[in-house]
């Protein structure tokens, strides 16, 4: 028993060198990266881990976590690339007896390889310091006993539990400082990020033009500012905004041209009832929401430059690093250049000081802190097309329940739909299994490109089940059809179960 609890403690010990060994590497590299912004394995990780985790956790994860959900994200990459460096060590206390040269060679090739295996997307040169891991590892562990051979039963013969547990203190605490010190900017820059921007103007939301939508628990017609749905994948601090910033318009344009944040005041403003919806929004979900956006025409600002006869597409930067693409022709004749909601300046976690809004497309193809658009003759496939994602990005239609209430004589049953730029014709409410109903919509809506309000009262009690669909404005159903956010949207019909 002895033998065996020993053995145990130095094959745990010696894989925990090459866990440690790894610590040391990212500890190293931390400030470079925090510094330089160069290519760092837990930052990679913790994408590539946050784009794969499917969208209804992602999202559940993110409303629990709140401001600590990236900083969570980074930690679980700095974590997960250090526990890949127990690999290490286990390769190296299994052929030192044989080789200490090849044991340390080995050891210095096996995390690197893991986390390649792991994590197609690494660059070599984020993997280059990991082959540091099997120096460090034999400096380490030089002195242990064999790992996997226990002779004699005296202590000369293995690792005291205090030697063990000293590294496991080391790997843990070592780990929980990398990833704090690491994750702390993206922490600090998700609460900044959350102040309220300066006010434009007065804005106050317009009057129901329709009775009996003044229900506590239906979506307002206008989303606060406060509340209006955040969502982004990178474990990356917000982009302040510099004192210097411009936007750019270059590519295949006849006239380069920047614009300061002052340019784009002076320019003829467009006010606009805007709803976004996310692509990761599930049935039911709340990652949709309206505002009063305001800004300057895309077409305004592109016109300017001069677009070649052979443009396709807008490409779209953001500070943050990332890049998406847009017809021409639809960006020309839609697109707005917001820099205000609901009459306040764009806070930095909605994208301040400038983002594009496109109304009829998916959240991902309205760029957030964007500061350049190039013209290009061919089809750009940015991040979300290369792992799967739709291309069009075009709305699909969508019908939420918000509230069962009770009313003195029954019940009254309220939500939303959407359906881009296609508008909503009718709203249907199915209760208990009966007859499809029609519900009263709130309209005319605030615009064209709005979701609407709907409500069915029912003199019908006790344990309700209602399941809701809606036509949009060309006359074409809701999709029936179940379907997750994976390609293209979620699709099905929202229902909700209560008791009156």
């Amino acid at each position: 028993m002895i033998e065996t609890s020993r053995r145990v403690q130095n094959v745990l010990s010696a894989a925990l060198t090459g866990a440690i060994a790894v610590i040391v590497i990212l500890a190293v590299l931390l400030p470079i990266w925090i510094f330089l912004k160069f290519d760092y394995v837990p930052k990679l990780a913790s994408d590539f881990i946050i784009e794969r985790t499917p969208p209804d956790n992602a999202i559940a994860l993110q409303n629990a976590l709140g401001p600590l959900a990236f900083p969570s994200a980074f930690l679980g990459g700095v974590m997960f690339t250090a526990m890949l460096g127990l690999l290490a060590g286990l390769v190296y206390a299994v052929l030192r007896p044989r080789s200490r040269w090849l044991a340390t060679l080995l050891a210095s090739l096996t995390a690197p390889a893991a986390i390649w295996f792991c994590f197609p997307n690494m660059t070599a040169v984020a993997l280059i310091p990991l082959l540091f891991t099997g120096l460090i590892v034999d400096r380490l562990a030089r002195n242990d006993p064999p790992a996997f051979k226990v002779t004699q039963p005296d202590s000369m013969n293995g690792i005291s539990r205090r030697q063990a547990l000293t590294r496991l203190a080391m790997f843990s605490l070592g780990g929980l400082a990398v990833s704090a010190v690491g994750g702390l900017p993206v922490y600090l820059s998700e609460l900044r990020s959350r102040t309220a921007g300066r006010r434009l103007f007065d804005f106050t939301p317009p009057p129901a033009r329709v009775t009996g939508f003044d229900l506590a628990e239906l979506s307002p017609e206008i989303t606060p500012v406060a509340d209006f749905y955040k969502m982004r994948k990178f474990a990356t601090p917000i982009p302040t905004i510099s004192p210097d910033w411009k936007l750019t318009i270059d590519g295949s344009v006849s006239k380069p041209l920047s614009f300061t944040f002052d340019d784009l005041l002076k320019l003829p403003r467009q006010d606009v009832y805007l709803t976004r919806q996310c692509v990761s929004n599930p049935v039911g979900g709340n990652l949709i929401s309206t505002a009063y956006m305001s800004g300057v025409s895309l077409a305004e600002i592109v016109k300017q430059a001069g677009v070649g006869a052979n443009v396709v597409e807008l490409v779209c930067y953001g500070r943050d690093g990332y890049s998406e693409s847009l017809p021409l022709d639809y960006a020309l004749e839609h697109g707005l250049l917001t820099y205000a909601m609901n009459g306040v300046y764009l806070p930095e976690s909605h994208g301040a000081p400038v983002r594009v809004e496109v109304p009829g497309l998916y959240g991902f193809k309205n760029m957030k802190w964007l500061d350049r658009i190039e013209a290009v003759d061919q089809h750009y496939v940015a991040i979300w097309e290369q792992q799967g994602w739709t291309k069009t990005a075009i709305y699909k239609t969508m019908s939420r329940i918000d509230t069962i209430s009770s009313t003195a004589n029954g019940a009254v049953i309220a939500g939303v739909a959407f359906a881009g730029l296609r508008g909503i014709s009718c709203v249907e409410v199915q209760i208990n299994g009966g007859e499809w109903q029609v519900a009263t919509l709130h309209i005319p809506p605030l615009s064209g490109q709005t979701w609407v309000q709907w409500r069915l009262e029912t003199i019908e009690r006790g344990k309700l089940t209602a399941i809701v669909r809606a036509t949009d404005g060309t006359g074409i159903p809701q999709i029936a059809a179940d379907q997750k956010q994976f390609p293209d949207g979620a699709s099905g019909y929202h229902s909700l179960t209560v008791t009156i």
